[in-house]
C-alpha cells in the first residue's frame, strides 16, 4: 500500500472532501438552472405583455378629438362621395333572417395629408336615411382610422342597406379606403364577410369652386 505522502496535496484533500464538493456542485447547479427557468419564464411573461394588448370593447368615437379645426373651403382640391353596401341581415335556410352586427371603418391611407369628412349617412334597403353619424365636419390625420357600429340588434337597414360618406382634402391627399365589416352567429356557426366602399361622385378642383 503507497504512503500518502506519495500523493499531491489536492488529491488528498480531494479523497477527504468530495462528499462536500458533490454536494456544492450539485447545489451550484441547482440554482442556475432555477436561475435560467426563472429568467425564461419572466422573459416569457414580458413578451405576452409586449405582443398581447387586449382590445377595449367598442365605444362611439368621440367626434370632439376628431375636430376638423380652420380651413380653407377654397383650398379644397379634391372631393367625393363614397357608396359603401352593408347587410344588417342576410338570408339563410330558406329565407330566415340572420342577423348581422355592422363596423363601418373609414381610413385615411395617405401618409402625408389629412382629409375630412362631412356627411355619414346610414340608408335602409328602399333608399330611406335611417341615421346620420355627423353633425358636422371632423378631419382624419395622416393613418387616421375611424369606426362606426350598427348593433346586430338594429335591423331597421335590411339586406340592402349601405352608407354614404362625402369627404374632401386641401392637398390632393389619396381616396380614403373605406370597408364594412360584416359578423354574425348561429348556434355554433358564425360569418364573417366585408364589403369595399365605391367612389360614386370624384369631382376635379374646377368643379368644387363652382360650388
Amino acid at each position: 500500500m503507497q504512503n500518502k505522502n506519495e500523493y499531491p496535496n489536492w488529491f488528498l484533500w480531494f479523497c477527504e472532501n468530495w462528499i462536500g464538493l458533490l454536494v456544492l456542485l450539485g447545489t451550484i447547479s441547482l440554482v442556475m438552472i432555477s436561475a435560467v427557468v426563472y429568467l425564461d419564464n419572466r422573459f416569457a411573461k414580458f413578451e405576452d405583455r409586449v405582443k398581447y394588448i387586449p382590445p377595449r370593447s367598442y365605444q362611439p368615437p368621440d367626434l370632439s378629438l376628431y375636430s376638423a379645426g380652420e380651413f380653407d373651403r377654397q383650398k379644397i382640391s379634391r372631393r367625393g362621395s363614397t357608396y359603401v353596401p352593408c347587410y344588417s341581415h342576410i338570408y339563410y335556410h330558406g329565407g330566415s333572417p340572420l342577423l348581422l352586427e355592422t363596423t363601418l371603418s373609414i381610413r385615411n391611407i395617405d401618409p402625408n395629408q389629412s382629409i375630412y369628412l362631412d356627411k355619414i349617412d346610414y340608408f335602409d334597403t328602399d333608399g330611406k336615411q335611417v341615421e346620420s353619424f355627423l353633425d358636422s365636419t371632423i378631419k382624419l390625420e395622416p393613418f387616421q382610422t375611424i369606426d362606426f357600429l350598427v348593433e346586430e340588434r338594429d335591423s331597421s337597414g335590411g339586406a340592402g342597406a349601405n352608407f354614404l360618406v362625402n369627404w374632401f382634402s386641401e392637398q390632393g391627399a389619396e381616396r380614403p379606403l373605406m370597408e364594412t365589416v360584416m359578423i354574425g352567429t348561429s348556434g355554433s356557426r358564425a360569418i364573417a364577410f366585408s364589403r369595399t366602399g365605391i367612389e360614386i361622385s370624384p369631382t376635379t378642383k374646377r368643379e368644387v369652386g363652382k360650388k
